[in-house]
């Protein structure tokens, strides 16, 4: 058995750790990963701490002391020297430059995943920037869908070490959820259509254009509600359009969840109004349970969703394009439904868990021989006698 540090720099169950921990589920026994996450402050056990115990995942708490404290790489250090990890695997700009440091000072392959940026202020603008330049010592940069490995490809990386896999989830088992009591509880009416948005409060999620497509659809489905599922340093802004839009009512926001396999069988759509992805979670999340899509075509979207049969595809920024397309499903329950169904076979025949789980073990074993034959000793001989 190959063991393998995994570092990401997560506190609540995100849709790349939710990756996370599905991979990590199914790739034993013949890897064993260790996830390591960074811890700042007094806080409690943080929620994906506390799911990684509940999955009997192995977790490593680094304790991070302030925002910049560089020690950490000096802890992080001392933890994969306990580990002794044949390679190291991270997720996030943080966890690269760990990457980088524990696989240079411990002689061992770093496979970075690359999800896609993130809009959250000047800072992280920066730290995206540095994180272009240290993926490009990767050994091998895995971006989860053919428009990230283009842009990565774009800011520097050598094609010969990106790879794409794209994200997965397994198909949900068919259970009945009381759709009317759901609804109740988010403060929805269990008669009116509900069109949702999924996802971090964050610009780049562009949900202020959801809001402005939600005042053209009321107008021509009048009682059709909308539902903001998520947090983030938005919320007070989109209150206030929302509010300003008159909208208060017809809204919902309804703040982070855990429970979405309740959710998405209570929506009608999903509508991802994104300005920038790399390959949503949501969106797959939403297909597996045979809900349409109303999409705005940026990263890995058209990948995934073949526009007119398992959703709607739109352009970027153009709330006009996405309340035609949502009035025109709930105006067509037929169809809505025919396009669910065929959303749900996309995820199976296309995006399955064990699909995604070959293809990284396929990586691993790249990485490690050609580790190998670069130094001439293999970190564990035997990994591929255990894949």
């Amino acid at each position: 058995m190959t063991r393998v540090m995994i570092a990401i720099d997560s506190h609540r169950v995100s849709g790349p750790a939710k990756g996370l921990l599905d991979f990590c589920s199914a790739v034993r026994p013949s890897v064993d990963p260790v996830v390591v996450v960074f811890h700042r402050g007094r806080q409690e056990e943080t929620e994906f701490q506390d799911e990684c115990r509940r999955c009997g995942v192995p977790v490593r708490v680094v304790p991070e002391y302030y925002r910049y404290d560089i020690s950490l790489v000096r802890r992080t250090l001392q933890v994969a020297r306990s580990i002794r990890p044949a390679l190291i695997q991270t997720h996030g700009y943080k966890a690269d430059v760990l990457g980088l440091a524990v696989g240079r000072r411990l002689g061992i392959p770093w496979l970075a995943f690359s999800h896609g940026p993130t809009a959250e202020g000047p800072m992280m603008k920066l730290y995206l920037a540095l994180d272009n330049i240290l993926l490009r010592m990767a050994d091998l940069v895995v971006a989860v869908s053919e428009a990230r490995r283009a842009a990565l490809e774009a800011n520097g990386c050598a094609p010969a070490r990106l790879r794409v896999v794209h994200n997965a989830m397994d198909i949900p088992p068919v259970h009945v959820v009381d759709i009317d009591g759901v609804r109740q509880e988010l403060g929805l009416r269990p008669d009116r259509p509900v069109i949702a948005v999924v996802g971090r409060l964050s610009p780049e999620k562009g949900h202020r254009y959801f809001i402005d497509a939600m005042a053209e659809v009321v107008r021509a489905v009048p009682g059709a509600q909308g539902l903001i599922v998520g947090e983030g340093q938005q919320e007070r802004a989109l209150r206030a359009q929302a509010a300003a839009m008159r909208l208060q009512e017809v809204i919902h926001f309804v703040g982070y969840r855990r429970d979405m396999s309740r959710i998405y069988p209570a929506i009608d759509m999903l509508m991802l109004p994104s300005l920038s992805e790399g390959l949503p979670n949501v969106v797959l999340e939403a297909m597996a349970y045979g809900r349409p899509v109303v999409a705005a075509c940026v990263g890995g979207v058209p990948e995934v969703i073949e526009n007119g049969v398992s959703g709607v595809v739109v352009d970027p920024q153009d709330a006009h394009a996405i309340a035609v397309a949502a009035v025109n499903l709930l105006g067509d329950p037929a169809a809505r439904v025919a396009m669910g169904k065929a959303a749900r076979n996309t995820i199976e025949r296309r995006f399955s868990l064990r699909a995604r789980v070959d293809r990284i073990l396929s990586l691993y074993r790249d990485v490690l021989q050609q580790h190998e034959r670069t130094i001439d000793s293999a970190p564990d001989p035997q990994f591929a006698d255990h894949l």
